[in-house]
């Protein structure tokens, strides 16, 4: 009788952690999912402010760290407590013959290139700089099997995703008129996928075994423009609004980094309420994922976004329809909140 294999998932309320817990259970593992507050029957486990609870001390085949916290704009040591720290504290769980697989960020690399610097300088902002430092802790400590996907987006098939971050929150800003224009080249390739994207090659790699090189999930040179995304998202809305009665809205338009830097952003700046500049410098944390240069290492490609888009923008309208049914309120000069 052969015995069935033990996953211990972290994070398993967080975008890919949800999703590969279900997947991995129909594949037929014996799958346990922790987060920080438990829910949707998983352990609750505080990881590096507390011990593992005593619920996860059993043989682990494979265990996949997918804790974190996706927020680029973080103070440093909440970078660590939440990007670092929890790698460590994995470590009472890792047995001989247990496969750890890392699951970090295809922007890990920095303005570098690699992950070998320690130096917040050579990275965009401390998440890419967090993680960084958390693959190389966890390659040192359990050999692990690095996974770095780009953006993700909701499932292919349905668009449900558990947590919206990333891109949704350039939609968001864009339907409450938040988000004045978008900052980024519009010919730009814009490195997305989807959370079965990600669940797919995590499993995969987990049935394989141990993978000497990180896996970089994504399209490399034939990643869709940022155009070509937000035309094709916002024509997927303008749809599902169109079924409901209400009016379409116009896709948001690009100005480049130069111009907003040195035109439209010193001119904006002084007449600005403390709001607006909040909402600026935080969608300014994409500018850099808008305009990048040279693509990305990719060495596992997966499908184009392109086509699942569509269903993608329909899942989220369809989670927060008073949301996507809003229409943008213009800035005005000293707006008053």
């Amino acid at each position: 009788m052969s015995v069935q294999r033990t996953m211990l998932v972290t994070g398993a309320t967080g975008v890919v952690g949800w999703e590969l817990v279900g997947r991995a259970r129909a594949a037929g593992w014996d799958v346990v999912g922790c987060s920080a507050r438990g829910g949707d029957g998983g352990i609750a486990w505080r990881m590096g402010q507390e011990p593992p609870p005593p619920e996860l001390d059993r043989a682990w085949h494979v265990i996949v760290h997918a804790a974190a916290r996706p927020r680029w704009n973080l103070p440093r040591d909440e970078a660590i407590s939440g990007n670092l720290a929890p790698v460590a504290a994995l470590e009472p769980l890792v047995g001989r013959a247990t496969h750890v697989i890392h699951l970090s960020t295809a922007f890990s690399i920095g303005l570098r290139g690699d992950t070998r610097s320690a130096s917040l300088d050579d990275y965009r902002n401390t998440y890419e700089w967090s993680k960084a430092a958390a693959e190389r802790e966890a390659r040192e400590r359990y050999a692990a099997s690095i996974v770095r996907p780009p953006l993700i987006l909701g499932r292919r098939s349905d668009g449900v995703v558990r947590r919206r971050t990333g891109l949704y929150s350039l939609l968001q800003a864009s339907v409450t008129g938040a988000l004045p224009v978008l900052v980024g080249d519009p010919d730009v390739g814009v490195e997305a996928v989807t959370t079965c994207d990600v669940a797919t090659c995590v499993l995969s790699i987990a049935e394989r075994g141990p993978v000497g090189s990180p896996v970089v999930l994504g399209r490399a040179e034939h990643a869709s423009s940022a155009k070509t995304i937000w035309d094709l998202a916002f024509s997927a809305l303008n749809d599902w609004r169109r079924e409901r009665g209400a009016g379409e809205l116009d896709t948001p338009t690009f100005v480049t980094p130069d111009q907003w830097h040195r035109f439209y952003l010193p001119f904006a700046r002084p007449h600005l309420s403390d709001r607006q500049l909040r909402t600026i410098d935080l969608l300014g944390e994409f500018i850099p994922y808008l305009s990048r240069g040279a693509p990305i290492g990719v060495n596992r490609y997966v499908e184009p976004i392109d086509a699942a888009l569509p269903a993608i923008v329909r899942g989220w309208a369809e989670r927060l329809p008073g949301l996507a049914m809003r229409s943008p309120r213009p800035w005005t000069i000293k707006e008053q909140v």
